[in-house]
């Protein structure tokens, strides 16, 4: 029977030849043929972002390694898991607040991209 570690190596030789374009769902059937194998491959293998909608703040989040848990995918605008689990990973207050204020600059940089002057 073949390692882990060997299995995960050969995984992440297969997904290094696959077309880059395809990146998410060739990594969903890999995760399919090796279910043991999805946390490590998530962690290895660089994914396009993508978007989810907060359904409670109408809001799209970008979703990735630094807001999963599990398969859900925390809002950083509501702070509910989407698909919703109730024992997901809360951060502190204090970095709630500091996400808060860095994604408030974000949305005003966004506003201000090709003007002149942005107040």
């Amino acid at each position: 029977m073949e390692s882990q570690d060997a299995k995960l190596e050969r995984a992440l030789d297969l997904m290094r030849r696959l077309p880059p374009q395809s990146m998410g769902s060739n990594l969903k059937k890999v995760i399919d043929l090796c279910p043991e194998l999805l946390e490590e491959l998530l962690s290895a293998v660089d994914q396009p972002l993508s978007v989810m909608r907060d359904d409670m703040k109408k809001r799209d989040f970008i979703i990735c390694d630094y807001n999963r848990d599990g398969d859900s995918f925390r809002s950083p605008w509501s702070n509910i898991y989407y698909p919703y689990i109730s024992d997901g990973y809360m951060p502190p207050i204090q970095l709630q607040t500091i996400e808060n204020e860095l994604n408030e600059a974000m949305r005003i940089k966004k506003s201000c991209d090709g003007e002149v002057k942005c107040n």
